[in-house]
């Protein structure tokens, strides 16, 4: 698998770095601007909402989606950085990329309907989203729901369009200032194509997003 060869102007990346030679990894995600003569080119990635800057000779690892092919990550290097209206920088792929498996993928913040269905009751709680990922969800609900609990949720990424998927309530506490329980579900048994779709619903925001200047 060729990476410049598998990569796609338009294609949304994941960056995984770490500050002050320390131990915290931190995710910034960007877009390939560009491909040719052996580089991508990427637009200024983001960080929380901000710009986040790079240096030339920092090494970054980039993480891609394929549907039916899966996730994938390889390293390279920043070679330069072109000062235009937007701040591009120009990469170089070191080695072949690899494909890996990942619980948790970046969290957009987000509000959404979800309703959760407990596998062992026949009951149906409501709630809201408080963020997504490819891996897991938060939810704001009345409700307590037992950490261990297995869980169906339908969650309304549009008003006409929403998915299924199963998960383990990770964490459940209650929030004092907004009285009501905040619920940490992890995925398991997604489907690529579910799993595509969600990231693909929270790149589109984040380019909406962008587009506002919102972020």
């Amino acid at each position: 698998m060729g990476i410049l060869s598998e990569l796609r102007v338009g294609d949304k990346l994941e960056i995984q770095i770490r500050e002050n030679y320390g131990d915290n990894q931190y995710t910034i995600v960007s877009q390939v601007m560009d491909i040719k003569d052996g580089s991508v080119f990427i637009i200024n990635p983001i960080k929380q909402g901000t710009s986040y800057p790079l240096h030339v000779g920092q090494r970054l690892k980039i993480i891609f989606y394929r549907e039916e092919k899966g996730i994938f990550r390889f390293v390279a290097e920043v070679k330069h950085k072109v000062n235009n209206d937007l701040t591009i920088y120009e990469i170089i792929p070191v080695g072949e990329p690899e494909k890996i498996q990942r619980r948790y993928f970046y969290r957009l913040d987000i509000v959404r309907k979800v309703i959760m269905k407990l596998w062992d009751e026949d009951v149906a709680i409501e709630g809201v989203t408080k963020d997504i990922s490819g891996g897991g969800i938060k939810v704001s609900s009345s409700t307590a729901i037992s950490v261990g609990s297995k869980v169906e949720c339908t969650i309304f990424l549009k008003d006409n369009d929403s998915i299924e998927v199963s998960g383990e309530v990770i964490r459940c506490y209650k929030d004092p200032g907004l009285k009501e329980f905040q619920i940490g579900i992890s995925f398991f048994g997604i489907k690529e194509g579910v799993r595509s779709k969600i990231i693909a619903f929270i790149f589109e925001n984040q380019r909406l997003l962008r587009k506002k200047g919102l972020i």
